[in-house]
């Protein structure tokens, strides 16, 4: 399993959103891909994404841009990162198709097998333990030691 940069920016823009908008104060999205270096073309398909899962929401107009549709604590890493396409399987063992899991044939006596799986429900169990609200304190957090330590 290897995350890609949909992924990977889907996450930093869903921490912007949860830190620097709301419903009242929507973020225009070139404001976001300008501070996450990002392709405007490129986040504006991720938004697509996120949109239509029901993660975020807009406003249009002059005075427009975009929020989070639910709750920091009611959206988790996991649905971030399925809404933005990303797949957290690691092993063709039981590939989703058609929205079902397609066990491989020789997966019953297969220990390699189950191992692959046991180690992608524990992934998955992971990202969806940490929500939104988790992964923005813990940004705040690190950013706080590290201003004590006198890192920049």
């Amino acid at each position: 399993m290897r995350t890609t940069t949909r992924g990977l920016y889907a996450l930093k823009a869903m921490l912007v959103l949860a830190t620097d908008s709301t419903s009242e104060k929507p973020l225009a999205l070139h404001r976001i891909a300008e501070q996450e270096e990002i392709s405007a073309e490129f986040l504006q398909q991720i938004f697509f994404r996120l949109r239509k899962s029901g993660l975020i929401a807009a406003y249009r107009g002059p005075r427009g841009g975009f929020y989070l549709a639910k709750d920091m604590k009611a959206i988790t890493a996991l649905d971030i990162l399925e809404a933005a396409g990303e797949s957290l399987e690691i092993s063709p063992c039981a590939e989703m198709k058609k929205g079902k899991h397609q066990p491989c044939p020789k997966l019953p006596g297969c220990e390699a097998g189950h191992f692959w799986l046991s180690m992608e429900k524990e992934i998955k169990t992971f990202a969806s333990s940490r929500t939104l609200e988790d992964l923005v304190n813990s940004g705040r957090a690190a950013n706080s030691a590290s201003m004590k330590a006198g890192a920049y």
